[in-house]
């Protein structure tokens, strides 16, 4: 969070600035010290292992869900079948009109 603030307030620097070139060297030669720092190394490390982790953790609940939606839409472009397993296809009581879907 804070090496995004840094970032953002460095890039806005640049751009609002009217100083040049020059000043510009020196807040991009920064910003790559910043960068190659090891603590923030270190902590991308980290986000990058907890972000796997969390991938292996929840991928399969997501693509249990991901897969129920997909389903769930396909029912309902294909009509509705299998949405209400009493009904097969055919429209429910509640249904006004003609009686075709």
């Amino acid at each position: 969070m804070k090496a995004a603030f840094l970032v953002g307030g460095a890039v806005g620097y640049v751009l609002g600035t009217r100083a040049g070139r020059q000043q510009f060297d020196k807040i991009r030669s920064k910003a790559q010290e910043l960068w190659e720092d090891p603590r923030v190394q270190d902590g991308i490390s980290d986000v990058e292992h907890r972000a796997s982790d969390l991938v292996r953790e929840k991928g399969p609940e997501i693509k249990e869900k991901v897969t129920g939606a997909v389903k769930s839409a396909s029912e309902q472009v294909r009509g509705g079948k299998d949405q209400d397993s009493g009904t097969n296809g055919t429209a429910s009581s509640s249904t006004t009109g003609s009686g075709t879907v």
